[in-house]
């Protein structure tokens, strides 16, 4: 079973939810003092169960729970879930991995759970039992329980190992059962007084149901007495009737007899009221005395009841009490002895531990001695052990330095045949970097030769490059222009399509006459009629509205046009119809000849401006009949002469012409720009190859700079060669001569390192002799040391063990003295309980005394007041 993983969530320093790994091995979590480092061995233990708030350094529960920073708010619960490796089976459940959490809430409330099922405390706390697991387990080690376990004190080491030892649990459930059997002993006392209490009650009402009892039939003995004396009654005023009926019927008395006769009986019954009254006052007396002899009859069988229960009690409870007494006299005597035993034990114990006190620090005493000895010894062979490794080491040191200068000396040796054959190569290689300088001097000057014509060429064609890019930056400006005025005469051209598509300049209700779509309306007059453009905003302005006339086929259509627009239309303005049926007719002139009238509507444009003649500025009022000129004057057949536009707008004539002007000269436009362009792209085809021809100048170039620059590096490597090559043959030289100096030191260093060897081993061999007696002599102590600190701790075994068991039998004592003394007051307390209930007893008796002799009377009383009322009865 191990420990997998750890989440923590708003418990002390996690505000945000955090999750720990713990892999194969140690996991060790290190970090500055107060970064949270103890709040996770915190968390193990409070999800474990913890109920203490100071076993994790707290006041209450609830301060586990974050408690907010600077940036950042409180939060409203915290958690801790840890996850368990199960794959043992050591946990008593069917998985692999048990998952354990626990949830605090920050009004107090806190919830368990057990793989995410919501479970009780005790059912963690059953889960981890005898399992290392828990709240005060020995899964978390703190210096507190390292001192528990290093004290000497045998009850703060005894909880941990019995938990390691796995009888914490038989332990729990031996003060739960010993819990269970306490509270099982309160209730049966308790249940002990409430049977008493009950058992008292039955007879008392055991007592009231004979007495109710007797009661009812005494009372239906009382209806019969009653029903007896009414009979009688009834049968003496029967009688009595009859008498007086018989004497009425007789008549035999006279009237002043009669009055005599009713005037006594009326002085008789008077008598008998006077009578009957003063007997029911009497009756009421003796039924008052009746019902008070009654009433102190039941009380005094109430108190005697009470009495009789009471003295019951007394006489159980005393019969009781003798055996309790003896039984706690008994054990009185039994705990004396045992005190007087333990006090025996106790000064035993007491004077063992003084023994083995005395002994351990006599031997305490004897081990330091020892250790002291031993220290000396350790030190003595350490000290020769040091002085042998150092001569050890001093021996190694001038092997290896012999063996070095030897190796060195022979290296020397090969290094002196190497620098002589360096030294021939390099008077070889000399010789022919002087015979190759000749050669690179006359290359150096063909190459400059080959730049300097390249330079010239390069300028020539940059030349060339720079009188392309200028004619082709002129084409480039003249493309732009011409581009900017086809664009420009394409959107002019587009506005005016537009406008001629949308009729702009025709009333709205033409426009809607139109697309009414009425068959057998062919369109406005201007579209049959096609003029120059320098004809058409005089025609326009000569037609005036009538451009805009609607030339339909018939008058029936222009009755549809009528009704139409007199129904349908609300949107004002007015209509002109030209219907093809009703064309008037014309005479000649000359408009038409420079006019073209097309289409449907041709009829009505000759005949509108057949009539008109074209004339000059200064002809238009001379002469007869109508006339137009070419900037727009004109005289109408009724002789009303027209200047310039009256209406102040374009006509739709004229800006038709304008159309087709624009369409032709925007074409135009266009094929100059494509021209343009064209001459662009071989301007810029001459460009492109002329900097083509540069670029292959230029890189010739570049190649006979490299080859001269690289014939330049060439020759200064080669001189440089030269002189690094003079130098390293003076190296070589010095080497020489330092190499042959070197190798006659280091064999010298060699022959001296083995004549110090020799002293070396003779002085290590002295050494190993002495540490083989410095170490017999430090066993020897060793073992001394090894008895004495054996005997140390079975010394400070057995006062622990003397300790302890003096502890347990002074916890006994105390427990005896203790249970003789509560034994000594219950005798007492029992002693007051039989003076008390004897009290009772005698209390009971006179009461029993008094109540015979009361009832007596009373019984006494109440027969005469009885037998008094039946006589009186009757």
């Amino acid at each position: 079973m191990k420990l997998s993983a750890l989440r923590v969530h708003g418990f002390k320093s996690f505000a945000d939810a955090t999750e720990i790994k713990f892999h194969e091995g140690i996991t060790a979590i290190v970090g500055p003092n107060g970064c949270g480092k103890s709040n996770i061995s915190d968390a193990i233990r409070w999800v474990l169960g913890e109920q203490r708030p100071g076993a994790i350094r707290g006041a209450k529960m609830e301060e586990a729970i974050f408690q907010g920073a600077v940036n950042r708010r409180p939060v409203n619960r915290g958690s801790v879930h840890i996850m368990v490796s199960n794959e043992d089976g050591l946990l008593p459940v069917p998985f692999e991995e048990v998952e354990i959490g626990r949830i605090v809430y920050r009004d107090g409330g806190s919830d368990y759970s057990i793989n995410r099922s919501v479970c009780r405390l005790k059912d963690v706390v059953d889960l981890c039992r005898d399992t290392g697991l828990g709240a005060n387990a020995y899964n978390v080690i703190e210096n507190k329980m390292i001192d528990a376990i290093l004290s000497e004190s045998a009850d703060e080491r005894r909880g941990l190992f019995e938990e390691a030892a796995g009888i914490g649990k038989y332990k729990d459930r031996r003060k739960a059962a010993q819990r269970r059997m306490e509270r099982a002993t309160m209730d049966l006392q308790r249940l002990e007084d409430v049977i008493a209490e009950v058992q008292t009650k039955v007879r008392s009402l055991a007592r009231q149901k004979g007495k109710a009892e007797r009661y009812f039939s005494l009372r239906e003995r009382r209806l019969d007495v009653e029903v007896a004396v009414v009979k009688g009654q009834l049968d003496t005023l029967g009688g009595r009737l009859a008498e007086v009926e018989k004497e009425l019927e007789g008549g035999a008395l006279t009237e002043q007899g009669m009055i005599a006769e009713v005037r006594t009986a009326e002085a008789q019954v008077e008598e008998l009221r006077i009578r009957q009254l003063d007997v029911e006052r009497a009756r009421s007396l003796v039924a008052g005395r009746l019902e008070d002899a009654r009433s102190q009859l039941v009380t005094w069988e109430r108190d005697l009841a009470v009495a009789e229960e009471r003295g019951a009690y007394a006489e159980r409870r005393l019969g009781v009490l003798v055996e309790e007494r003896h039984e706690a006299r008994k054990r009185a005597e039994q705990l004396t002895g045992e005190g007087v035993t333990l006090q025996g034990d106790v000064a035993r114990l007491d004077t063992t531990l003084g023994e083995v006190r005395e002994t351990l620090l006599a031997h305490q005493q004897q081990g330091e001695d020892v250790r002291r000895r031993l220290a000396k010894a350790r030190e003595a062979f350490e000290s020769v052990e040091g002085r042998e490794r150092d001569i050890v080491r001093k021996g190694a040191q001038l092997e290896g330095d012999a063996d070095g200068a030897d190796a060195q000396a022979a290296e020397l040796t090969r290094r002196l045949e190497q620098l002589a054959s360096e030294l021939d190569e390099a008077a070889d290689q000399l010789t022919d970097l002087e015979s190759q300088g000749d050669l690179f001097a006359d290359r150096l000057q063909v190459l400059a030769g080959k730049v300097e014509v390249g330079v010239k060429h390069v300028d020539v064609v940059r030349q060339e490059v720079e009188t392309a890019r200028t004619a082709a930056e002129e084409t480039r400006s003249r493309e732009l222009i011409a581009v900017d005025r086809a664009s420009g005469l394409e959107a002019q051209r587009s506005a005016l399509e537009e406008m001629e598509r949308d009729r702009q300049g025709v009333e709205p209700v033409v426009q809607a006459a139109l697309a009414h779509r009425q068959e057998g309306v062919l369109g406005v007059l201007v579209d049959f009629v096609r003029a120059p453009d320098g004809l058409a905003a005089a025609v326009d302005s000569y037609l005036g509205p009538l451009a805009r006339a609607l030339v339909v086929r018939d008058l029936a259509v222009a009755e549809s046009m009528r009704s139409w627009f007199e129904t349908d239309w609300g949107g004002g303005g007015g209509l002109l119809l030209l219907p093809l049926d009703r064309v008037p007719s014309g005479s000649p002139g000359t408009l038409l000849d420079a006019l073209e009238a097309i289409g449907d509507g041709a009829p009505w444009v000759r005949a509108l401006l057949g009539a008109v003649d074209i004339v000059d500025n200064d002809a238009l009022l001379q002469g007869d009949g109508p006339r137009l000129t070419r900037s727009g004057a004109a005289r109408d057949p009724q002789g009303v002469v027209r200047l310039g536009n009256p209406s102040g707008a374009a006509g739709v004539l004229e800006r038709r012409e304008q159309l087709r002007a624009l369409t032709d000269t925007a074409e135009e436009a266009r094929g100059e720009a494509e021209q343009v362009r064209q001459l662009r792209e071989a301007s810029l085809s001459a460009v492109r190859e002329a900097e083509e021809d540069l670029e292959r100048t230029r890189a010739v170039m570049r190649e006979a700079e490299d080859e001269l620059r690289r014939a330049d590096a060439e020759v200064a490597a080669q001189v440089d060669r030269k002189v690094r090559m003079d130098q390293h043959q003076d190296e070589l030289a010095r080497q020489l001569e330092g190499t042959r100096a070197a190798r006659a030191r280091a064999e010298e260093r060699a022959a001296l390192a083995r004549e110090d060897r020799q002293a070396v081993d003779t002085e290590e061999e002295e050494l190993r002799e002495q540490r083989t007696v410095s170490r017999h002599a430090l066993q020897k102590v060793q073992e001394e040391w090894e008895e004495a600190r054996a005997e140390e701790s079975r010394l400070v075994v057995e006062e622990t063990r003397l300790d302890g068991e003096l502890a347990r039998v002074r916890e006994r004592l105390e427990a005896a003295v203790s249970a003789r003394t509560s034994t000594l007051e219950r005798v007492e307390a029992l002693d007051r309980e039989e003076r008390t209930l004897e009290d009772e007893l005698d209390r009971v008796a006179r009461i029993r005394a008094e109540g015979a002799e009361a009832t007596e009377g009373l019984f006494h009383e109440r027969d005469d007041a009885a037998a008094e009322m039946r006589l009186r009865d009757e």
